[in-house]
C-alpha cells in the first residue's frame, strides 16, 4: 500500500493540469497498428485503475496481446509507437479515477509544457 501511495503521488506530479478539448498540431498521426495498440494499451490500463478500485474483478489481457501480436507481424518496434501517460487519480472516498494524455510542448512563454488529452479519435 506504501508503494502505490508513493506511485500514485509520483503520477500526480508529473502533470499539474489537463485543460480538455485541445487538439495539437505536434501530435503526430500514427500507423493504425500503432493506434490499435494504443488503443488497447490504455483501454488495459483503465481496466486495471478499475480493478483497483474494486469496480471490476478481473483484467483480460487478450485486446492487448492481440495488438502486441499484429505489431510483431508487421515487424513494427511496440516502442515506436507514440503511448500516452496514463495518471491515476485518487478521488473522494478512497475511490480511484485515471486520466490519460500527452505532454506537449507550449509554444509560449507562459508554459513549458500543456496537456493534451488522450481521446479514441486523436491517438
Amino acid at each position: 500500500m506504501r508503494y502505490l501511495a508513493s506511485v500514485l503521488l509520483l503520477c500526480l506530479s508529473a502533470c499539474a493540469s489537463h485543460p480538455g478539448g485541445v487538439t495539437s498540431p505536434e501530435l503526430t498521426r500514427q500507423s493504425p497498428l500503432c493506434e490499435r495498440y494504443v488503443a488497447a494499451w490504455v483501454g488495459h490500463f483503465k481496466a486495471n485503475v478499475a480493478r483497483l478500485d474494486g469496480v471490476q474483478r478481473e483484467v483480460s489481457r487478450a485486446e492487448l496481446d492481440r495488438s502486441r501480436q499484429v505489431l510483431e507481424l508487421a515487424e513494427v518496434d511496440e516502442q515506436s509507437c507514440q503511448r500516452p501517460l496514463c495518471i491515476i487519480q485518487p478521488q473522494a472516498g478512497g475511490r480511484l479515477s485515471s486520466y490519460c494524455g500527452y505532454r506537449v510542448a507550449s509554444g509560449t512563454a507562459g508554459a513549458l509544457y500543456r496537456w493534451v488529452p488522450w481521446t479514441p479519435q486523436q491517438r
